[in-house]
């Protein structure tokens, strides 16, 4: 680990500077600064279970691990860490023994500090999150980590010897490795990992949907949805809906990120556009052709009331975003080739009927026409995605079963 914390400390002074330009452009707050950095001063006495997640989506999976566990463990304090402040709000309203922390950046002294603090009985990690100082410092004090729904990002399959060198140490230290595929096995072990300890359970995204409550529709007009759009999509998208001339149906956008409101309006011809903004309370009129909804925590409810859903993150280079949700409401789906974080599930999918792929933003005009003259295309589609998702609900209850394994009471 001496080389990997070399580089760690020489780079440290651009972490930090990006750490401090990103919290101030999300506003994130002086906390999450501090948190970040190891300035904390709480003390947990009694052993803890930590989950482990990143961004929004690995925090719902997060969650719906946790409403699992503290079936089992409801007198143990479960700590869920992320390392960004919008997945934080989804865990400051569960219910019961839980807490929420920031994960400090992984320099030695700081996650060794936070890791007495929490006192861990076991270390549970969502997908790709490899920390090597905190695998390191797990493993040295008998601490289990279990790494969950495991998958490895392109960047990481394709980084430079010196890193993978590193991964090569750090993956055998890790109790278990749970992957989401065998693709992701054979990558993990490709990296390092060893194989005895390395195992193939299924895709937790496809339990991370199970949600039957009706939400309320925040949208009085039939619209179509396109969800967690990232930069250049928006105008790509807008502009092909524009050329449809739909006038009864509304184009709802979701970003990805909200806090991009004012790159996306500066992206489109606003004076040729009627478009309307929910962060300014801007009201829907019947001429109005583009909503803008840049909220947090309200995606699924645009997702269960649209007529049918473009997925973004997909139309460049960005891997895709996670379409379960819209799946789980028996939603057609759309999305672009850029595919390669859901390869498995895309595939899936799409042999199955139960996904329309487009291969750039030109295509998009002529699905949109096809799907909302046809209702019966829509269902074909949505009724077979939501017959995969159905198919695929017991795989969190393998997870918490291999995980109840490895925690010592």
């Amino acid at each position: 680990m001496i080389k990997y914390n070399f580089l760690l400390y020489l780079i440290s002074p651009l972490l930090i500077i990006k750490l401090i330009l990103n919290s101030i452009y999300r506003k994130s707050g002086l906390n999450f600064i501090s948190s970040r950095l190891g300035l904390f001063s709480y003390k947990i006495d009694n052993d803890s279970i930590w989950i482990h997640a990143s961004s929004i989506g690995e925090t719902k999976l997060a969650i719906k691990v946790y409403e699992k566990l503290r079936l089992k463990y409801n007198n143990s304090l479960f700590i869920i860490t992320t390392t960004t402040s919008s997945s934080a709000t989804l865990i400051k309203t569960l219910k019961g023994n839980v807490k929420h922390l920031y994960l400090p950046m992984d320099f030695y002294l700081s996650m060794l500090r936070f890791i007495k603090s929490i006192n861990p009985k076991i270390c549970i990690i969502l997908e790709t999150e490899i920390w090597p100082n905190l695998i390191n410092i797990c493993k040295k004090n008998n601490i289990p980590t279990v790494i969950i729904n495991a998958r490895l990002s392109k960047k990481t399959l394709n980084t430079n010897k010196i890193i993978k060198n590193i991964y090569k140490k750090s993956l055998p230290l890790i109790t278990k490795i749970l992957c989401k595929s065998d693709r992701e096995k054979n990558n993990y072990i490709n990296l390092g990992s060893n194989v005895s300890n390395t195992k193939t359970i299924g895709n937790l995204k496809f339990c991370g949907t199970e949600n039957n409550d009706i939400k309320n529709n925040l949208i009085e007009r039939k619209y179509v949805l396109a969800a967690s759009t990232h930069p250049n999509e928006e105008r790509e998208i807008i502009t092909e809906w524009l050329r449809v001339r739909e006038k009864k149906l509304l184009l709802v956008v979701v970003p990805r990120h909200p806090e991009r409101l004012g790159d996306i309006l500066s992206d489109l011809p606003l004076a040729m556009i009627k478009i309307a903004i929910r962060s300014k309370n801007e009201p829907i009129k019947k001429d109005t052709q583009i909503y803008i909804a840049d909220t947090y925590g309200e995606l699924n409810s645009f997702i269960q009331h649209c007529e049918f859903v473009f997925m973004g993150g997909s139309l460049v280079d960005h891997g895709g975003q996670n379409f379960l949700e819209a799946a789980s409401y028996g939603k057609t789906i759309i999305v672009g080739s850029y595919m390669y974080n859901f390869i498995d599930e895309t595939e899936e999918f799409l042999k199955a009927n139960g996904m329309i792929m487009i291969k750039n933003s030109k295509t998009l005009k002529h699905v949109f026409e096809r799907l909302i003259k046809s209702k019966q295309r829509r269902e074909l589609f949505g009724n077979n995605a939501k017959k995969i998702m159905e198919s695929k609900k017991d795989i969190i209850n393998d997870y918490c079963k291999s995980i109840q394994r490895l925690i010592v009471e």
